[in-house]
Protein backbone atom coordinates (compact mmCIF):
# COMPACT_ATOMS: atom_id res chain seq x y z
CA UNK A 1 0.00 0.00 0.00
CA UNK A 2 1.39 3.38 -0.98
CA UNK A 3 1.43 6.34 1.38
CA UNK A 4 -0.10 9.66 0.25
CA UNK A 5 3.40 11.08 -0.23
CA UNK A 6 4.36 8.17 -2.48
CA UNK A 7 1.16 8.56 -4.48
CA UNK A 8 1.93 12.23 -4.99
CA UNK A 9 5.44 11.43 -6.20
CA UNK A 10 4.19 8.71 -8.56
CA UNK A 11 1.60 11.14 -9.98
CA UNK A 12 4.34 13.68 -10.60
CA UNK A 13 6.42 10.92 -12.20
CA UNK A 14 3.67 10.17 -14.73
CA UNK A 15 2.92 13.84 -15.47
CA UNK A 16 6.54 14.85 -15.91
CA UNK A 17 7.40 11.70 -17.85
CA UNK A 18 4.47 12.11 -20.21
CA UNK A 19 5.16 15.80 -20.73
CA UNK A 20 8.83 15.09 -21.32
CA UNK A 21 8.07 12.40 -23.89
CA UNK A 22 5.65 14.73 -25.68
CA UNK A 23 8.17 17.59 -25.76
CA UNK A 24 10.96 15.29 -26.92
CA UNK A 25 8.88 13.91 -29.79
CA UNK A 26 7.63 17.35 -30.79
CA UNK A 27 11.15 18.72 -30.72
CA UNK A 28 12.40 15.97 -33.01
CA UNK A 29 9.59 16.69 -35.47
CA UNK A 30 10.29 20.44 -35.44
CA UNK A 31 14.03 19.87 -35.81
CA UNK A 32 13.47 17.64 -38.84
CA UNK A 33 11.11 20.23 -40.30
CA UNK A 34 13.83 22.85 -39.91
CA UNK A 35 16.25 20.53 -41.67
CA UNK A 36 13.89 20.21 -44.62
CA UNK A 37 13.44 23.99 -44.66
CA UNK A 38 17.21 24.37 -44.96
CA UNK A 39 17.34 21.95 -47.89
CA UNK A 40 14.63 23.89 -49.73
CA UNK A 41 16.27 27.22 -48.87
CA UNK A 42 13.50 28.78 -46.80
CA UNK A 43 14.62 31.72 -44.72
CA UNK A 44 13.66 31.02 -41.05
CA UNK A 45 15.12 27.49 -40.97
CA UNK A 46 17.65 28.44 -38.30
CA UNK A 47 15.01 29.66 -35.84
CA UNK A 48 12.76 26.69 -36.45
CA UNK A 49 15.65 24.29 -35.85
CA UNK A 50 16.68 26.20 -32.72
CA UNK A 51 13.12 25.95 -31.42
CA UNK A 52 13.12 22.21 -32.07
CA UNK A 53 16.41 21.80 -30.25
CA UNK A 54 15.08 23.72 -27.24
CA UNK A 55 11.99 21.49 -27.17
CA UNK A 56 14.22 18.42 -27.16
CA UNK A 57 16.30 19.78 -24.27
CA UNK A 58 13.14 20.69 -22.32
CA UNK A 59 11.78 17.18 -22.85
CA UNK A 60 14.98 15.61 -21.58
CA UNK A 61 14.86 17.86 -18.53
CA UNK A 62 11.29 16.80 -17.76
CA UNK A 63 12.22 13.13 -18.17
CA UNK A 64 15.13 13.64 -15.77
CA UNK A 65 12.81 15.19 -13.20
CA UNK A 66 10.38 12.28 -13.64
CA UNK A 67 13.22 9.89 -12.90
CA UNK A 68 14.01 11.83 -9.73
CA UNK A 69 10.38 11.62 -8.53
CA UNK A 70 10.27 7.87 -9.20
CA UNK A 71 13.52 7.34 -7.32
CA UNK A 72 12.22 9.36 -4.36
CA UNK A 73 9.03 7.26 -4.27
CA UNK A 74 11.06 4.04 -4.33
CA UNK A 75 13.29 5.31 -1.51
CA UNK A 76 10.24 6.18 0.60
CA UNK A 77 8.82 2.71 -0.02
CA UNK A 78 12.09 1.08 0.99
CA UNK A 79 12.33 3.19 4.15
CA UNK A 80 8.76 2.27 5.04
CA UNK A 81 9.59 -1.45 4.64
CA UNK A 82 12.59 -1.08 6.94
CA UNK A 83 10.60 0.81 9.58
CA UNK A 84 7.73 -1.73 9.58
CA UNK A 85 9.28 -5.23 9.13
Amino acid sequence: MRTPCEKKLITKYWWYGGTGAMLLGSGLAVLLHGSKMKEVGEDPWFWVSTGGFSLIMSGLSFIGDANRFRTMADVLQELDKRANP
